[in-house]
């Protein structure tokens, strides 16, 4: 890890530098085949995605349905890191988990970005079965300040159409992924 990253806060397009970086550092040492971070709306209890590696499962500005459920006590009220290395795991706690295991993936991780004792957004990764092992959670773990200072870069802007893809915004949320 550079220690230069922290002068990324301070250039244009700050947030979406910084995600890169952090994009980066984790596909090198972590490992990763697909990449999705998200934003939460708790009073709605749903998410909203602000970056994919695969627009076309995963479309940025999506809203997702949140569940109260072991990703929501581990990630979100425990402030935790949530991993698995089997599809089973997966569909205990995501509704989409077939489309995770269509995609070729039966691994996650997923890294809470923590600020002011608050969970502001996770970074969430996919990979083949048995990928996220405790030593791999452990190298994710690392780069937790730069996801937070990622995703509070990203607050400063207008959180209901940023993204952290440089250029791109969303006119407004579309669609809620897993609504009853």
């Amino acid at each position: 890890m550079s220690r230069n990253w922290p002068r990324l806060a301070a250039e244009e397009d700050a947030a979406a530098k910084v995600f890169a970086y952090l994009r980066d550092g984790i596909n090198d040492l972590v490992g990763n085949k697909l990449m999705t971070a998200s934003i939460y709306d708790l009073a709605n209890m749903r998410s909203r995605r602000v970056f994919s590696e695969d627009f076309d499962a995963y479309p940025v500005g999506n809203f997702k349905r949140l569940d109260r459920n072991l990703y929501f006590d581990t990630v979100i009220a425990g402030k935790q890191i949530y991993s698995s290395t089997r599809i089973e795991q997966i569909a205990d706690v995501f509704f989409d988990w077939q489309k995770i295991q269509d995609l070729g993936f039966e691994s996650n991780l997923n890294l809470p970005a923590i600020a002011n004792g608050e969970v502001i957004g996770t970074v969430n990764l996919l990979n083949k079965k048995g990928h996220y092992t405790p030593e791999r959670v452990e190298l994710a773990r690392a780069w937790q300040p730069v996801a937070t200072l990622a995703f509070l870069l990203l607050h400063m802007q207008d959180t209901e159409t940023a993204t952290f893809h440089a250029g791109l915004s969303i006119d407004s949320p579309k669609d809620m992924e897993g609504a009853a």
